[in-house]
């Protein structure tokens, strides 16, 4: 191991760390990155993709415990429940209480608002760190499109997203069916309307993601396929991986899904769980889709590689992060997305994957100081827009280490969830 001690070390390699690593690294502080083993396992590498600019919601937002429930037992619904999490995070305290008490009292419409403050923000800084890094990323500027096939679902959306736009400040654009299908001919017939975002970005997340490694390591960033554990004492935590212990002038716990139980070794615990997702990669088609395909009834992403395979994301499946996946909801996926674009029927997957978006019960990441801890930052809980909102997050994270926190980040610090 290097001999030099890191002024920052960063646990977790997803987007959030890797961009929190670049940004700190421009501070001129050296950058130690911990991945936590395989970069395979991070939310990050199996992300749709789409850096949105509208609609957001990070977790699925429903009125009450029994509508959860009743749409996690209905067949074929993209929402689950593992059984195991129900009875360990429904008691008072726990995450499914929680998140049932912040949809009923307005939290997650209110930081869907808070949020939109950043989506402007967010994309520029992608885009700036892809051109500045030359990362190999795929980029896609032709915006996306959220199409429907319930005639009832797309003028509910279409009305709501045309008032939530005019509020919020974001692009929707409103299409009939047959204007759908000229923007994208591949989609099926029964496609009756759809919403075009055309200010949203497309990237091809594991590629990215492997870029960035690359580009981080070449600028003297040092990215470790290991884990680490955490103590502490004296109120600065320390960090040990399979070469010895360090405490770092600054530890920012980027870890994603792990974060609760990483914390909790040093007596914080935070409400992050896993809400998983599942990608199923086809082999390469001729077809090119343009932009992704939002399939709104069944909360299915339709991406496409610049080499022509088809990413195939969806599912909110709230369970253990390392629990073990269900292999027949990427059939189930296949067939969803059938309905919006037939052509995906007949081909073959050439990957699947499974991986814990880690999300908080209000909806909002988590980025601040922990009270007590003077070395720590924390940076996790974008749940569903986990790359949307990683380069804000690391930007953020610079300023909060740097002593320029904006007012922003008083809104999303961990102390909110801390009695």
């Amino acid at each position: 191991m290097n001999a030099v001690k890191p002024e920052a070390v960063v646990v977790g390699g997803g987007f959030v760390g890797l961009h929190a690593a670049y940004r700190l690294h421009s501070l001129g502080l050296r950058v130690r990155v911990y991945t936590g083993g395989e970069i395979r396992r991070a939310a990050s590498w199996g992300n749709a993709g789409i850096i949105h600019q509208g609609s957001i919601t990070a977790v699925p937002e429903v009125m009450g415990l029994r509508k959860l429930l009743s749409l996690t037992l209905r067949r074929g619904s993209y929402v689950s429940i593992r059984p195991s999490f129900v009875f360990r995070e429904l008691l008072p305290g726990g995450w499914l209480w929680r998140y049932v008490n912040e949809v009923k009292r307005g939290a997650l419409a209110e930081n869907a608002a808070l949020l939109q403050q950043v989506l402007t923000e967010s994309k520029r800084l992608w885009i700036e760190v892809i051109k500045e890094l030359n990362l190999e990323a795929d980029l896609n500027e032709n915006g996306s499109i959220e199409v429907f096939t319930v005639q009832k679902n797309f003028e509910f959306e279409s009305e709501f997203r045309s008032k939530e736009s005019e509020e919020l400040g974001y692009t929707v654009k409103t299409l009939r069916g047959d204007e759908c299908r000229s923007l994208v001919p591949e989609l099926s017939r029964e496609v009756v309307g759809g919403l075009l975002y055309p200010d949203d970005v497309h990237i091809n997340p594991s590629k990215t993601i492997t870029s960035f490694i690359r580009a981080l390591r070449g600028m003297g960033v040092e990215v470790l396929e290991d884990r680490v554990t955490l103590t502490h004492s004296d109120g600065s935590v320390t960090a040990a991986d399979s070469e010895g212990r360090m405490t770092p002038d600054h530890l920012i716990v980027c870890s994603g899904a792990w974060t609760r139980e990483l914390m909790r070794s040093v007596g914080i615990d935070l409400p992050v769980v896993a809400g998983r997702g599942y990608l199923a990669v086809t082999e390469a088609i001729r077809e090119r889709f343009g932009r992704p395909i939002i399939y709104a009834d069944n909360r299915v992403i339709i991406g496409q590689t610049a080499s022509g395979e088809v990413r195939l994301t969806s599912v909110f499946e709230l369970a253990s992060p390392d629990a073990e996946p269900d292999t027949s909801k990427f059939e189930r996926i296949r067939g969803w997305a059938s309905e919006a674009l037939p052509l995906v029927r007949g081909l073959k997957f050439v990957d699947t994957w499974v991986g814990p978006r880690p999300c908080t019960p209000d909806g909002a990441p988590i980025v601040g100081t922990i009270r007590g801890l003077r070395n720590v930052v924390i940076a996790t809980g974008g749940c569903r827009l986990g790359a949307t909102l990683s380069s804000s997050m690391g930007l953020m994270v610079a300023e909060v280490v740097s002593g320029k926190e904006r007012a922003l980040v008083s809104r999303l610090s961990p102390e909110r969830f801390r009695s």
